[in-house]
């Protein structure tokens, strides 16, 4: 006896379903990784507000940058000096998020060469308890040394 068919409708859903699961999976060696789809809406659980910030601030240079910010606006070469191993277009990127966000203020100045000034955003200024937090966090428990965390 073979299986019974699906109705097209049913059949396209699972067509769309087996395309999600293979755009979010990547390989590890020989297993497939398959990462956690996020939330469509944030209205799911007490925990999803964290989902949410984290979502927000998530990158690996948004939340140096944010903490640099806290002390005054910056240009684009300042905060560059102050990240010695981040890349050019990556602090482009992180900054154009932050931006797009509400976290951060992009000014130009019609100067020649173009001036161009970082600062936060009130609502940016909203998240320093919380990257204070984080680094009253780091500092009690990480430390480095030569180089690698211990």
């Amino acid at each position: 006896m073979s299986a019974p068919l699906l109705n097209e409708e049913k059949s396209e859903h699972y067509a769309v379903f087996r395309q999600e699961r293979t755009f979010n999976a990547h390989s590890v060696g020989n297993d497939t990784v398959m990462t956690r789809i996020r939330h469509q809406s944030l209205d799911c659980s007490p925990g999803c507000a964290v989902e949410a910030t984290l979502q927000l601030i998530d990158g690996k240079w948004k939340g140096v940058i944010l903490y640099h910010l806290l002390q005054g606006t910056l240009r684009f070469n300042a905060i560059r000096r102050r990240l010695p191993n981040i890349t050019q277009r990556m602090l482009t990127t992180q900054l154009r998020e932050l931006e797009r966000d509400g976290f951060v203020l992009r000014t130009v100045y019609p100067e020649v060469p173009p001036k161009v000034e970082y600062s936060l955003t009130p609502r940016g200024r909203t998240l320093e308890p919380v990257i204070m937090a984080l680094k009253a966090w780091g500092d009690e428990h990480t430390e480095f040394r030569h180089g690698r965390e211990i």
